[in-house]
């Protein structure tokens, strides 16, 4: 019988069970989808490097998964509570008809696991297409071979679903019972029309607190701004505190001032059901006050992981054939000749490449701060970098002549008397733009060198991976017969067969680092090693952003949601009363229109705002991987943003409308 009627119950509620029907099917195909990378890497073409990335990916997934699951559980749980508030009358009528609270519990059940399980057998079954195109996109990013790309199921993945979502509702489950053996008689029949009391309703405190939110989130801007992000310490953690502080106090304060400034508006307060749809708004930000923080900074952390993590992606898969030049680098300490100490041990570079070079960097003795000083446009990150590095390296002409000829370029040519630099960075160029245009002589071992440009060079002449490396002074061959070797480095143009036997020259050299004691010390970056690295935290990255994104997306549109739809349930009454007095459905319907989407455009506003300072700052963090346009990235975000936020809106207006309706 009660399996009967949770069924019944199921089928009538449907349009109060939808919101919170599709937010836990998405829930789970989101976490399927995502669970789902580790069986990916069963895809032709993918060698033993990107069989590791793939499972460091899958390992980040996993750990960020269990937090997922938490805001998932807690979602579950709000909206679970939503539909017990809802049919507060109706399980109320069953009581009264003498039907017991373990009883009623036992519908809630019933109805909790017919929901939960078609919710798990729909959300599997779109998460398991979804997770083609998410292979699909890591073949395409990892160059993978897709001639025999086959439909790819994930075991594990179905199973970590079925077991979290699992424990999820059997926490739904005792919560019922819970609520169930707490709530009175009279709480289930007429909890609908208890009326929300404004807390807040002193005009001056309301202005006062809204005054010191403002003062208090510029403070939070400044540090952050000032200190950035990449410095972890006191004014970096102050500044995350002092924003969240801010923002409390900010939505502790608006419905207060809302009334006050428009108040003092009386064309406006007094014109059709303004005044309605205020009293309505104010009343919900004021008892959902901590919620708003919550979704706003919800939503500030969407926009920003979401632009970043693509901007970090885009940064690091951006102009790789530039980033790393040549097949394999093995950098040295300060040899004379790294070639031959290589073969005295054991280690013949002509057996692996047919065209290599074995070029010097030189110690200047130029300060590198002597140089950027007065430069402006460098974050804070590449001053601090530079000046650490304290003196920048010099090349001879020949090297770099025969470094250019390995990238296929055009050779250049220097007076006795004349030098350049190049760098591979755009900020380092442009600082050393500065430079040039306004002093360009500098000394070398006692004699005066002058620019032969105006400006510096872009290029790349390592694999190195970081993208902070300052570049070098280029003179003639005889400026350097008296200068330090610091570096003695290697590159390789690989034959063909070579790529897989230099894993055993990394051996070898880790072995003669750690037998000689660091005395005879090299380091080998292979171009395919650093791709795939790059592929791989990309990856991570963008799936990260993507994934923490939509979850904190669908969870501030969902609490949203059923905030005003239990608005709407509450205010059945109120609504009917409007109808009484004569207001028409049509103004009815704008009124609510209104409500709901100034409900929803708080919080968003507010993070965007937020975002505009964080989206700046976390520049330096981008940078740090690579250059990338920060613009498109956050045009991205936010049209997926607005197309998921937006349908919630909507999906909350018109199921809120079908429910005054229903009165």
């Amino acid at each position: 019988m009660f399996f009967n009627l949770s069924i019944r119950n199921v089928k009538r509620s449907f349009r109060d069970y939808a919101i919170y029907f599709l937010t836990l099917t998405f829930s789970v195909a989101i976490f399927y989808t995502f669970n789902s990378i580790e069986s990916q890497k069963v895809m032709v073409g993918i060698n033993s490097s990107q069989q590791e990335i793939f499972r460091m990916i899958s390992e980040v997934m996993e750990i960020f998964s269990r937090f997922i699951a938490v805001i998932l559980g807690f979602l579950v749980i709000y909206a679970n509570n939503f539909l017990i508030k809802r049919r507060k009358k109706e399980l109320g009528i069953y009581s009264t008809l003498g039907m017991g609270k373990h009883k009623i519990s036992q519908i809630l059940v019933l109805e909790t696991m017919i929901i939960g399980i078609v919710a798990l057998v729909v959300g599997v079954g779109i998460g398991i297409f979804a997770s083609q195109g998410l292979s699909l996109l890591t073949a395409k990013l990892f160059k993978a071979d897709l001639a025999s790309f086959t439909f790819i199921f994930s075991s594990d993945s179905l199973v970590k679903t079925i077991v979290c979502f699992g424990i999820i509702f059997i926490c739904v489950i005792l919560f019922n019972s819970y609520s169930i053996s707490k709530y009175k008689l009279i709480d289930l029949i007429y909890g609908s029309k208890k009326n929300e009391e404004l807390k807040l309703q002193n005009k001056k405190t309301s202005l006062v607190i809204f005054l010191v939110s403002i003062i208090i989130l510029g403070s939070a801007y400044t540090m952050i701004t000032i200190n950035g992000i990449l410095s972890i310490n006191i004014f970096f953690y102050g500044s995350i505190v002092l924003g969240v502080i801010g923002t409390l106090l900010l939505f502790m304060s608006l419905s207060g001032f809302i009334l006050t400034i428009i108040k003092s508006k009386d064309n406006f307060y007094l014109k059709n059901l303004n005044l309605f749809v205020v009293r309505q708004i104010s009343s919900k930000v004021n008892t959902n006050f901590i919620s708003m923080t919550i979704i706003s900074l919800m939503l500030f952390v969407t926009i920003c992981v979401l632009s970043s993590g693509l901007g970090i992606n885009m940064a690091l898969t951006k102009d790789l054939s530039y980033k790393y030049p040549y097949d394999a680098t093995i950098y040295g300490r300060g040899y004379e000749d790294s070639v031959k100490i290589l073969e005295e041990n054991g280690i013949n570079i002509g057996k692996y490449s047919n065209s290599y070079l074995d070029y010097k960097i030189y110690e200047s003795k130029i300060s590198i701060d002597s140089i950027i000083k007065n430069t402006k446009g460098l974050s804070k990150q590449d001053t601090l970098y530079m000046r650490a590095m304290d003196n920048i390296g010099i090349i001879k002409l020949s090297d770099y002549n025969n470094l250019l000829k390995f990238q296929g370029k055009e050779k250049v040519s220097l007076k006795d008397n004349e030098y350049l630099i190049f760098a591979r960075e755009e900020s380092m160029v442009n600082a050393y733009k500065q430079f040039l245009e306004n002093k360009n002589t500098i000394k070398i071992d006692d004699k005066e060198y002058n620019s032969k440009y105006k400006y510096a060079i872009k290029l790349n002449i390592n694999n190195m991976e970081s993208t902070s490396d300052i570049g070098q002074i280029v003179v003639p061959d005889n400026a350097v017969k008296n200068l330090k070797i610091t570096d003695s480095n290697i590159v390789m143009k690989l034959n063909n067969e070579s790529q897989n036997e230099l894993k055993i020259v990394d051996k070898k050299l880790q072995k003669l680092d750690k037998e000689t004691r660091g005395e005879v010390y090299f380091l080998l970056l292979t171009k395919e090693e650093r791709v795939t690295s790059d592929l791989g935290t990309s990856t991570v990255m963008a799936y990260l952003g993507i994934y923490l994104g939509i979850v904190f997306l669908i969870t501030s549109g969902a609490i949203l949601a059923l905030q005003q739809l239990s608005e709407a349930t509450d205010n059945i009454e109120r609504y009917g009363l409007l109808r009484k007095i004569g207001v028409d459905k049509s103004m009815i319907n704008k009124a609510l229109f209104s409500q709901i989407g100034i409900y929803f455009l708080l919080p968003l506003g507010l993070a965007i705002v937020h975002s505009i300072v964080g989206l700046n700052v976390s520049n330096e963090v981008v940078s740090e991987f690579g250059t990338a346009n920060m613009v498109s990235n956050i045009i991205l975000a936010s049209v997926f943003i607005c197309v998921v936020y937006g349908a919630y809106f909507l999906a909350t207006f018109i199921s809120a409308k079908n429910i005054i309706k229903s009165k």
